[in-house]
């Protein structure tokens, strides 16, 4: 039997705004209302109604090809496993923090500036909390395959998706990895990444076309990423699993870019450890878990999943806190300076 489906307080249109949030995280309103067939005001209504209630959020981060990132497995002391979430939460290097089913107690994924700030928080900040008994770190290798800012709800028509400029990263041929110098505007866009010119340039005590500008170029060169995200248990999906594979090094590359083509993967990435490739995918349910792990094997002879994580309740998401319900309750920055001079 599927698990019975919540039911949602969002309707088609709030799930349609969401959706063209997703395409395109800092449209005008005038632009999205224009795709959606309502006026502007409607269409701003109702976003700050999502908003507000946690139900949705429009986030950013930096992004350096996943180079310095980890997914990390944490075993808890028995009865600690939430106070160890709560606390990992709180660390701005620490994007994503589930408790999980299987065989680890949480699942991490972090990432930094540098191999160097990776390797201090794992062995310095993660390997030190009380209540963990051990860790199991999976390098993250090279680029992501799969990035969760390219998921999408299925809620508009392609015209509608047409009408939407959208935001994509470039292959980073006009920068370079983000320096401090862009730490202010990616923190303020991390808590609110509809906040307009007007804030942002106020926050970092610049003009409005210097803050438009800086915006644009972090944008155009790949650095930043700005998503629109929903509560997991109204995405109609909301069972997370991460599968943990093997593929055969010559294999790795062509197996991988097949994985991320299935609409269910949002995150797809090589790592070094006894595993070389970690998939997250949402479904819509427990069963489904199992229905896409034989899909994946049949249409992917190279591949051996050797364990699955599934996740009970996820602690933080990219940096929102969220509660029981997945709604947003709070926000911790994904902060890959925290540790540095320029953060201080």
């Amino acid at each position: 039997m599927r698990d019975a489906a919540p039911l949602s307080p969002l309707d088609e249109l709030d799930l349609a705004l969401v959706n063209a949030l997703q395409i395109s995280p800092r449209a005008p309103w005038t632009e999205i209302a224009g795709a959606l067939g309502v006026d502007a005001a409607t269409a701003a209504r109702r976003w700050e109604r999502l908003r507000a209630g946690g139900y949705a959020w429009v986030t950013a981060y930096p992004y350096d090809e996943f180079g310095s990132g980890a997914l990390i497995e944490v075993d808890c002391a028995p009865g600690q496993g939430r106070a160890v979430a709560e606390a990992l939460a709180q660390e701005p290097m620490a994007a994503t923090v589930e408790l999980t089913a299987g065989g680890r107690d949480l699942l991490v994924t972090a990432i930094a500036r540098d191999y160097t700030s990776l390797t201090s928080f794992v062995l310095d900040r993660v390997g030190v909390l009380p209540g963990i008994t051990s860790t199991r770190v999976h390098l993250v290798t090279g680029g992501a395959y799969a990035e969760g800012s390219a998921w999408r709800l299925p809620s508009l028509t392609p015209a509608q998706k047409k009408a939407l400029t959208g935001s994509r990263r470039s292959t980073r041929d006009q920068g370079g990895t983000p320096s401090g110098n862009h730490r202010a505007l990616m923190l303020a866009l991390g808590e609110d990444g509809r906040a307009s010119l007007t804030d942002l340039a106020a926050c970092l005590d610049v003009s409005v076309n210097t803050a438009s500008r800086r915006l644009k170029r972090l944008v155009d060169s790949g650095s930043l990423v700005l998503r629109c995200d929903l509560a997991p248990q109204l995405s109609g999906s909301p069972v997370c699993v991460t599968f943990f594979a093997s593929v055969a090094s010559e294999h790795l590359n062509s197996t991988a870019r097949a994985i991320a083509r299935f609409p269910e993967i949002r995150l797809c990435v090589g790592v070094a450890g006894p595993h070389n490739l970690l998939a997250t995918a949402w479904v819509a349910s427990l069963v489904d878990v199992h229905l896409l792990e034989v899909r994946l094997a049949s249409a992917l002879p190279h591949l051996r999943i050797a364990d699955r994580s599934v996740c009970l309740r996820r602690t933080k998401h990219v940096g929102r806190l969220l509660n029981e319900q997945g709604r947003a309750r709070g926000f911790v920055p994904v902060d890959i300076w925290a540790d540095s001079a320029e953060a201080r």
